[in-house]
């Protein structure tokens, strides 16, 4: 059982290590995202 202990304790680590940024929220001193890079497809359409 001292095992499944471990396992679950790392199972809920790992859950809550990856919705904290989710959960924090953007700082609005964030800058914005950089534009969209230009494809091929966007090339052969002359856009």
């Amino acid at each position: 059982m001292n095992e499944g202990w471990i396992v679950l304790g790392i199972c809920i680590v790992f859950v809550f290590g990856a919705a904290l940024p989710l959960l924090r929220g953007s700082s609005r001193n964030d800058p914005p995202p950089p534009p969209p890079k230009e494809t091929l497809r966007d090339w052969r359409k002359g856009e």
